[in-house]
């Protein structure tokens, strides 16, 4: 019998622990972790971490690609009261700086890529108490934990989103919000304890952690946890699953392998197959899904809301569409004086409901902006049509989604600027076949001498990899409007020219 939901993240992931003590929660290559060996985990990681002077509301940073310490981790800092706030190992360090003092954090779990990074910046962050190695995390050692009161409405994660225009903005999620969140995906993909869940994505997203991991441990499902996904290996893996979780490159890539159609034939025990972060290119699309005998199921989701709308199991399935709000979400598709858009006409994707973030953390003015209206604002523009089904068509701020992950022009642009040489840039995504979209650079040369070879190096040392440009183009002037600001539409024609 499945316990009984109580809008609480934690008392639920408890109760689901109890009921499902004896059954297998985790699955690695080499180990299997029962739920109640996960929950004697989560409560020595917890004690452990309250050893590190955690309190209860105190952040933990989590900046380790090892996922078996990063889970532990993870669910230690929620045992504790805390919140646990995930971040990219491989961050800049001026990323790195930005997300700990930001947050306040008052320990950092780190891997091997990210101890030196944040050990460099130890003097510089006074909030900071302890900086420990990830590898304690998952064999932390028994010690008495003392479970905290924790309500509801208190923050258990935090998850970095950048605004479009400035820095990276802290999402604060409730324990209220996140089982609101994951209990309305459990309904709408019909998630069971039966289900087995292929997880390959990195856990520091919202997609591999909230979509995929939340999921399968508050449905009492299991996770096969993959470290990392690759084109030969997952195919192995993915018929073991009853579901498997990707973003678009993660197709494209078994697309390219002569070994996918015979493996596919193995999976008749996958029952749904997801894809987010960005769509599917549609001229591949048919392909695929007669390969895997079963669409494709589309949907879409963010930082501030979790998963927002899916296409139904059973269709529809409009071409293009991400499909229907979830449960207790309201959308709507808004013109620009706030009323509501009619049937197919494009306008701002509002929402209101349980599922959505509290606020952005230390950021007041940007939480009212977001909620000025009543709703959310999501910055996407989108039409819905008769039936109610949403069509995402653009983005207001001209975010780049390249790989899965999200390039902000502004954080690409500010990096160009401090290049010696470089006057002024502008950053921009075009359309690229296996990556969704990718990032370009358009610069204007105080040196003429400047090249290529130079911004990329520099690039190299400021940006994560998705982030750097991999077209480059060097101009006198940027084309601008009567009030100053940069046409890309212009620049999109300059670079990709007789589209």
């Amino acid at each position: 019998m499945a316990p009984t939901p109580t809008g609480h993240f934690l008392d639920e992931l408890r109760a689901t622990f109890a009921g499902r003590s004896r059954e297998t929660a985790l699955a690695f290559r080499d180990e299997s972790c029962t739920f109640g060996q996960l929950e004697k985990k989560a409560e020595r990681c917890a004690a452990w971490l309250t050893g590190h002077g955690v309190g209860p509301g105190e952040r933990v940073v989590l900046a380790t690609a090892e996922k078996r310490p990063f889970l532990a981790a993870h669910l230690g800092a929620i045992f504790a009261g805390a919140v646990a706030l995930p971040a990219n190992p491989k961050f800049t360090r001026d990323e790195m700086r930005h997300v700990l003092a930001d947050s306040g954090a008052r320990v950092a779990v780190v891997g091997r890529e990210a101890r030196p990074v944040v050990e460099s910046l130890r003097d510089e962050l006074p909030e900071l108490r302890a900086v420990v190695d990830d590898s304690a995390a998952w064999d932390a050692p028994e010690s008495r934990h003392v479970a905290p009161e924790v309500a509801a409405e208190d923050p258990c994660l935090i998850l970095y989103s950048s605004g479009t225009t400035g820095r990276p903005k802290g999402v604060v999620h409730t324990h209220a919000n996140l089982a609101s969140s994951v209990r309305a995906l459990q309904d709408c993909w019909r998630f069971t304890p039966d289900d087995v869940l292929v997880n390959a994505l990195p856990l520091f997203h919202i997609h591999g952690l909230s979509f995929a991991t939340h999921l399968s441990l508050l449905s009492g499902g299991r996770l096969i946890v993959e470290d990392t996904f690759h084109p030969r290996r997952t195919l192995d893996v993915i018929g073991q699953g009853t579901v498997f979780m990707a973003i678009p490159t993660f197709y494209y890539a078994f697309l390219d392998r002569p070994e996918f159609r015979e493996a596919a034939r193995g999976w008749s025990a996958v029952r749904l197959f997801t894809c987010g972060s960005a769509p599917i290119r549609p001229e591949v699309l048919p392909e695929l899904e007669s390969i895997l005998g079963r669409p494709v199921i589309n949907r879409y989701g963010m930082t501030e809301g979790h998963v927002i709308t899916s296409l139904p199991l059973e269709g529809p399935w409009p071409q293009g569409s991400v499909g229907l709000p979830l449960r207790g979400i309201e959308l709507s598709v808004a013109r620009d004086d706030g009323t509501p858009a009619g049937a197919g006409e494009i306008g701002a994707v509002r929402l209101r409901g349980p599922n959505l973030f509290r606020e952005y953390w230390r950021n007041p003015e940007a939480t009212r902006a977001a909620f000025a209206s009543g709703w959310f604002d999501t910055g996407d523009l989108g039409r819905l049509d008769e039936g109610g089904f949403l069509t995402l068509v653009g983005r207001k701020h001209d975010l780049i989604i390249t790989n899965g992950f999200n390039v902000y022009p502004q954080v690409v642009e500010r990096v160009l600027n401090d290049c010696p040489g470089v006057k002024e840039s502008a950053v921009l995504g075009l359309p690229d076949d296996r990556r969704g979209e990718r990032v370009a650079a358009v610069i204007v040369r105080e040196d003429p001498g400047l090249d290529e070879r130079r911004v990329k190096a520099h690039c190299a040392e400021s940006l994560v990899d998705y982030q750097r440009p991999s077209t480059i183009a060097f101009v006198d002037e940027l084309p601008r409007n009567a009030l100053g600001k940069v046409l890309r539409l212009e620049l999109r024609d300059l670079l990709s020219p007789g589209r």
